[in-house]
């Protein structure tokens, strides 16, 4: 389940308002112009180049942005660190990160707070680490859930943080899943879950796919309508820079 899936992309610096931002360019050659964009969630700048030559003309095009750049800069909300005080998304629920003077583990979870313990190490990774054991159990959960309805088995379910795709299903019947899918509420996790496990019989989107997916779950506009409107914000959190 992509969205959109580019090529490699490389770095460039581009002064902007007098500040010197890093630019992704990138290739694809399904584009039919230059393309500049900012990411709304994480203020990502990017410009995409419909061939290879047009690469060498590609930050000189974003230069000639630069006041429209400045203005979604502005209005973008920025990345938001795992650090204590930190609210974020967990199963669709905001949390707050808090640090806790004792704790049997490094990482707890109570309703509306993730803790941290005071003498844990790398804190922010030792959050996103809690995050992505968290995203694993529920992907393994609801893959054999669903892949004992289809009669089907995945050889493999693996965690990732993709920024093309929220799930895949390899050749090979593996499962792979963005981890971000944990802070997103429960039934687009099971959606993105169902889609995937259906390709284990359909490699394919054809209508016996999605009836298979249907068959797993029957509403799968909700799901597919939240993450067009959401699924970048889940972009926005990490570790800090």
């Amino acid at each position: 389940m992509r969205h959109p899936v580019l090529f490699k992309p490389r770095r460039e610096l581009l002064k902007i308002d007098g500040r010197m931002l890093e630019v992704r360019v990138r290739l694809n050659p399904r584009a039919r112009r230059m393309i500049v964009k900012v990411n709304p969630a994480t203020g990502e700048i990017s410009v995409t180049a419909p061939s290879r030559r047009g690469l060498a003309h590609a930050l000189d095009f974003a230069r000639g942005e630069q006041a429209w750049i400045a203005g979604q800069l502005a209005k973008a909300p920025g990345p938001v660190a795992l650090t204590p005080g930190a609210v974020i998304p967990f199963r669709g629920a905001d949390h707050e990160i808090r640090v806790a003077a004792k704790g049997a583990s490094p990482v707890w979870r109570e309703p509306g707070v993730i803790w941290l313990r005071a003498a844990a190490a790398h804190g922010p990774r030792r959050v996103l680490d809690f995050l992505k054991r968290e995203a694993k159990k529920r992907f393994e959960a609801r893959s054999l859930h669903h892949a004992a309805r289809l009669g089907v088995a995945p050889s493999r379910i693996t965690v990732r943080d993709t920024a093309s795709r929220w799930g895949s299903c390899s050749s090979a019947r593996s499962l792979s899943f963005s981890w971000r899918l944990i802070l997103a509420p429960d039934f687009v996790l099971d959606y993105v879950v169902a889609h995937e496990v259906a390709h284990l019989r359909e490699m394919n989107h054809s209508p016996r796919f999605w009836a298979h997916v249907r068959s797993l779950c029957a509403d799968i506009e909700t799901p597919q309508a939240w993450l067009k409107a959401h699924g970048r914000q889940l972009q926005r959190y990490g570790l800090p820079n």
